[in-house]
Order: structure tokens, then C-alpha cells, then sequence
């Protein structure tokens, strides 16, 4: 043919390996045709033919040509034309408010062709920077940023100050990219300078951390990196004090300033330091405490035990507790147990105990708080911390103690459910008939009723399951809520039945949530109740639907591929004249995503040659149409001619060409062999 007529036509000639004609094909007058005719020549061989051929199509004029323009731009990158950079960069150039459309191809096509041509003319871009084109300057910088060009260092740090305020972050984020330490100097400056904002303090100090650790501290003469990363380190904003501190550990002299940190809060007449700051110390000697060591370490033994009792800040004494624990290991036994009676970081005190190092765990300090459990007098945070550690050690020989205090009606209620948990923990089976005693007991307090419920959950003793079942029906919100849970501990049909009763449009969403999980744990048995609700997934509160979903997606069976189907090729839901997505009173927190689209998404999840049929039903004309694209990558994995004719099929039978279109036709014809040249 001399022009081809239809996209159906460009396409045959892709898979006829025929360069001439889609060379001929950008001059058809279908603009549709010479549209994708030229995307599809960025697979071809770069002869001077097509590049010409390229060329002429992203100069072409007419009001109806910016596709082609752009395709053109972005064949020419594909194929790496470096005589096009000069095209390419007058392209961004000419850009304006009115004529922004060509930017980002045009950037991509730079970055694919690369090489210090393209790097010097987006540096003279930057030079040429015009009042008003700051949206422009930043796709510039980007691909500068993606080049990771070490030549852009010396002009950006030049260009650097007359880009404060606007665009000063994004050049810092550039040199942050480009790794180069000769940026180090400007970025110490502005992570130290007070007129620095908090966003560009931050892109410094982000950017020096990006900087190579092998060559830090950067050579600095006066004053020292370090000391010009001290204000970084009690920026109000938590990233950067927690980037400024990770710097200055890199060093002798940074560590010791963080000591000083520590000493200098600890002082009541030392300066002040946001608590985020002092945490951030704390939290990176727990991430790396071999780097904090020194051959007498008392003294930050003493430091950090002082921060652990006496920060004002919760977050303090949590980080403090965890920096003891990783630097002090067995010294730091003593604190941490006298830690458990504070109720705000009591669980995170009780993991770290149970974490200590042996002998000292089962020698000296769980046989002590078997102890403190079973003393009354003791405070309640104590207790508790007590129960979880007994509980976190797999300290069996502790559950009588723990049964005691469980079934003690004298015992305060926080210590009675600390212990269920622990009872939980232990998988001591022999707990469950007094924790289904509990459960049942109406005059015991709903807390304690609910943990234990989940202990019973935990154990999964079969015998309880009615006592579980039982529960799920109380009117008690909370051991409802935990039963519907617990129930997924319990893998057979009965089970599954009870909780597809509370997977209904009208059910409070959290607890069809917990049902629907528990279905999903249940595995096997739960597929009949899993399919049956399918159909109504719609129809469910909230995003009940799509964790329906899941739930079938997780299972490999026939049936739940045709019941994820059968969502999947569903009419989508229809809305009546003037209705919205989000309608008042129906307990959904969107209409715009209905089950369909996540059915099809799992289904292409389990794209394997055994699912063509399933795949190719997702592709069908009434579907969801952003399923379309990744049902054809999963058959291109495929790889099986059976598979490569459906997406053939599909393609050809398309009425919206995309670009992806483009590259399922290259990655079949790649596979046959198909060349587009000699």
C-alpha cells in the first residue's frame, strides 16, 4: 500500500517488519495513522531513512499535529539520535505557558540520548533561566538530577544563589542527586544559615547525606562540617534532625557533640533542645551502638538511664530506653526493669526486657518478676510490664502465677488482661477454660471479656470454638469485635458460616472487615462463603468489597478464579441522573473504584498459561479499560504463541491506541524474530 488508511493498517506493517512503509505511513492523512506510524518507527533500526523521517515529523507544521510532534520526539529518543539534541533542547527552549505539552518528552528524550552534549545544553538552559518559567526550569533540573552530569556541579553551584528562594530547593535536590562532593561547602552553608527555610535546610541536609560516607566530613576550613551540621541537628523539623544527627555520627568529634546533646538537656542549666532532636540521639546510638563505644562507658550508661527516668517527653524516654538496651545489652537489665511501672512507654520497656541477653533474662530478672506479679501491692504498670515480659520469654514455669492473677477477681482489671495476653503469648492451652469462663461471664468487665476472647483466638483449642461463636454475638462491642477475629483461629465450615453472616451491606464495616480477614485465615473451608458473597461485593460498606477480593485472590482453586471473574466482566454499576460517587448515608467511602477493577487486577495477578481464558476475558470490550493494559503485559509473560495472538487480536481490534499498544506489538515482534530494518 503506498498510505496506510487505518491504525489497523500501521499495525499489520509493524508486524510485516515493513520500514518503508511506516515511513510512508507518517504522511497519511489519517492523522491517526501518521501518528502512531511514527511511535512505532522509535523500535526500528536507526537508519538515515527513518531518522529523517523522524526529523521531518517533529518539524512538520499544523494546527493538528502536536501527537505526532511528540511521538516523533520520542522516537528520536528511543533510538538515541544524537544529531537530534540540538532539536530537542530548542524544543525546551521555545517552550512557554501556551506551549508546554512537548516539555516532558522532550526531558525524557534527553536522558535517553545522554552524553555531554546533552548535559552542556540543559546546563546553558539553566543559565538562560527567564523570569516566569520557574515549572520549566524544574523539569530541567530534573533530568540534570537523573543525568547525575558531575560538568553540572561547578555551573548549578554558581547558578545556585539566584535561584533563592523559589527554586533554590530543587537545584539543592540536583546536587544532592549528582552525588559530587565538591557541593558539600554550599550545602553546609544552607543547612547552617537561619535564612534558609525549613524545606531547603532540609533538601541540603538530605543532600549532604547523599553525599559519598567515604569522603565525609567534607573538607571544610572554617568552622568544621560538624559544627555547621550543630542548628541542623535542633531543626524543628524531625527529618532533618534526624539526618543532621545520622551525619555528625559519622565522625569522632559528631559523636561527641551528640554526647553534649544529651548532657546539655540532662542539665537544667544547659540550652534547650526540642525533644525530636534528643530522641533522634538516642534512636541512632540504638541503630548503630558500635559506633558509640568507648572504653569506659559508664558515664553514658548513667546519661542514658537518666534520660530513661526523668525526660519530660515520652518519646525521650522510649528512644532512651531502646538506646540503653542496644548499648548498655545486660548492664542495662537494672533501669529497664524499674522502667516497667511507666505507663506511657511500659510495652516498649517490657519488649526490651524481654530481649536481654542470657543468662541475665532467666537468672536474675524473670524469676524476680514472677515475683513482682504475684505481689498485690505493686503498682499496676508494674504488673503489667511483668505479665507481657513473662509472656514475650516463653516463660512457661510463670503460668501459674499468670493463672492466678487472671482469675483473681480481686486483681485490677489492667493486670488481669496483661496477663490473658501473656497466657496468649505462652500458647498454654491449659488457660482455656478459664479464659472461655471469662468470656462468657457477663458480670466480668468488657475489657478483660474481649482479651480473652483473642487469648482463645491464640490457642485455637477446638473445644472453645463454641464459646468463640458464642461471643460473636454479644452485644458487647468490643467482644464482638475481638470473637469475629479470634473465629479465624478455627478452620472449619460451621466457623465460615458464622461470619459470612456478618458480611452483609448493612453490617458496621469494622466488623465486616474483621470477618472478611477471618475468612481469609481460615483458608479451605471459607471458599463456599467467599464465592456466594462475591456477587454482592459492590453492595458492602466502606472497602469490605475489595478485602472480599483479596480474600478470594489469595485462593488458588478453580472456583475462586470463576468467582473473580465473574466480578470482573460484571456490567460496572450504573448511577442514577445527578448521583455522585460519594453518596451521604450508604457507609461507603467511595464509589469510584467498584469491586470489578480490583477482581481484575487479581486476576491478572495469577496470569500464568493455565489462565489464558480469565486474562483474555479481562480484555473483552465492556471491561475495565485500565485493566487492559497490565491483562496484556501478564500475557506477554506468558510468552506462548497462544497468548501472543490474543494480544495480537486485541490490539487490532482496539479503538483508543495508546502507547502501550505500541510496546505489546515491539515485544511480539521481537519474539518472532520481527526486525523493523536489515
Amino acid at each position: 500500500m503506498e498510505r496506510a488508511a487505518s491504525i489497523s493498517d500501521v499495525m499489520r506493517l509493524r508486524m510485516a517488519g515493513d520500514v518503508a512503509g511506516l515511513c510512508r505511513a507518517t504522511r497519511s492523512e489519517n492523522h491517526d495513522a501518521a501518528v502512531y506510524a511514527t511511535a512505532m518507527l522509535g523500535a526500528a533500526v536507526r537508519t538515515p531513512a527513518v531518522v529523517g523521517t523522524l526529523h521531518l515529523c517533529a518539524t512538520r507544521e499544523g494546527e493538528r499535529l502536536p501527537g505526532l510532534h511528540w511521538h516523533a520526539l520520542a522516537s528520536l529518543g528511543r533510538l538515541r539520535v544524537e544529531t537530534a539534541v540540538p532539536l530537542l533542547l530548542r524544543t525546551l527552549a521555545e517552550s512557554d505557558h501556551n506551549h508546554r505539552q512537548l516539555d516532558e518528552v522532550a526531558c525524557e528524550a534527553l536522558l535517553a540520548i545522554g552524553g555531554p552534549a546533552v548535559v552542556r545544553g540543559l546546563v546553558d538552559l539553566c543559565e538562560r533561566l527567564p523570569h516566569g518559567r520557574g515549572y520549566w526550569t524544574v523539569r530541567v533540573l530534573d533530568a540534570l538530577a537523573a543525568l547525575r552530569a558531575p560538568e553540572a556541579v561547578t555551573p548549578l553551584l554558581a547558578m545556585l544563589w539566584g535561584y533563592l528562594p523559589e527554586l533554590a530547593e530543587r537545584a539543592v535536590r540536583t546536587l544532592g542527586a549528582i552525588g559530587d562532593p565538591r557541593a558539600a561547602s554550599a550545602l553546609l552553608v544552607l543547612a547552617h544559615s537561619p535564612a534558609s527555610d525549613t524545606h531547603l535546610r532540609r533538601a541540603a541536609v538530605e543532600a549532604l547525606h547523599a553525599l559519598p560516607a567515604a569522603g565525609w566530613p567534607p573538607p571544610h576550613r572554617y568552622p568544621a562540617a560538624e559544627e555547621l551540621l550543630h542548628t541542623a541537628q535542633r531543626d524543628p523539623d524531625p527529618e532533618t534532625a534526624r539526618l543532621a544527627t545520622a551525619l555528625l555520627a559519622r565522625t569522632e568529634d559528631g559523636r561527641s557533640h551528640l554526647w553534649d546533646v544529651l548532657r546539655g538537656v540532662a542539665d537544667p542549666s544547659g540550652t534547650g533542645c526540642p525533644p525530636h532532636a534528643v530522641a533522634a540521639v538516642c534512636a541512632h546510638i540504638a541503630a548503630e551502638p558500635g559506633l558509640f563505644a568507648v572504653p569506659e562507658p559508664g558515664e553514658h550508661h548513667a546519661l542514658l538511664t537518666r534520660h530513661l527516668r526523668e525526660a519530660a517527653a515520652p518519646p525521650v524516654r522510649r528512644a532512651a530506653a531502646r538506646a540503653l538496651a542496644a548499648y548498655a545489652g545486660a548492664g542495662a537489665a537494672g533501669a529497664l526493669v524499674a522502667a516497667l511501672g511507666d505507663a506511657h512507654i511500659g510495652d516498649t520497656v517490657a519488649d526490651l526486657v524481654a530481649a536481654l541477653p542470657e543468662p541475665v533474662l532467666s537468672v536474675l530478672v524473670l524469676p524476680a518478676l514472677a515475683d513482682l506479679l504475684a505481689r498485690p501491692e505493686e503498682a499496676v504498670a508494674r504488673r503489667r510490664g511483668a505479665a507481657r515480659v513473662l509472656g514475650l520469654a516463653g516463660r512457661t514455669d510463670a503460668a501459674p502465677v499468670l493463672l492466678s492473677a487472671l482469675t483473681d477477681d480481686t486483681t485490677l482489671v489492667g493486670v488481669r488482661v496483661s496477663a490473658a495476653d501473656a497466657l496468649a503469648a505462652l500458647r498454654h492451652t491449659a488457660a482455656a477454660p478459664p479464659l472461655a469462663a471469662l468470656a462468657t461471664d457477663e458480670e466480668q468487665p468488657g475489657t478483660l471479656r474481649a482479651h480473652a476472647v483473642r487469648a482463645l483466638g491464640s490457642l485455637g483449642v477446638p473445644d472453645t470454638l463454641p464459646v468463640v461463636l458464642a461471643c460473636a454475638r454479644s452485644p458487647h462491642e468490643a467482644v464482638r469485635g475481638r470473637a469475629v477475629v479470634a473465629l479465624g483461629a478455627f478452620p472449619e465450615p460451621e466457623t465460615a458460616r458464622a461470619l459470612g453472616k456478618f458480611v452483609t451491606p448493612g453490617a458496621d464495616p469494622d466488623l465486616a472487615r474483621a470477618a472478611v480477614r477471618a475468612l481469609r485465615d481460615i483458608g479451605g473451608p471459607a471458599l463456599p462463603v467467599l464465592v456466594r458473597l462475591a456477587p454482592g461485593a459492590d453492595r458492602l460498606p466502606e472497602d469490605v468489597g475489595h478485602r472480599l477480593v483479596d480474600a478470594l485472590a489469595a485462593r488458588p482453586e478453580a472456583e475462586a478464579t470463576g468467582a473473580l471473574l465473574g466480578l470482573a466482566t460484571a456490567p460496572p454499576p450504573g448511577l442514577r441522573d445527578g448521583e455522585t460517587y460519594a453518596t451521604s448515608g450508604e457507609r461507603r467511602l467511595s464509589r469510584s473504584t467498584p469491586a470489578r477493577e480490583a477482581a481484575s487486577l487479581a486476576l491478572i495477578e495469577r496470569g500464568s498459561a493455565r489462565d489464558l481464558t480469565p486474562l483474555t476475558a479481562v480484555l473483552g470490550p465492556d471491561t475495565w479499560f485500565r485493566a487492559h493494559e497490565p491483562a496484556v503485559q501478564a500475557l506477554l509473560r506468558i510468552g506462548t504463541e497462544e497468548a501472543y495472538e490474543h494480544v495480537l487480536a486485541f490490539c487490532y481490534g482496539t479503538k483508543h491506541f495508546y502507547p502501550w499498544h505500541v510496546d505489546a506489538l515491539d515485544a511480539v515482534a521481537t519474539a518472532r524474530g520481527i526486525r523493523l530494518g536489515p
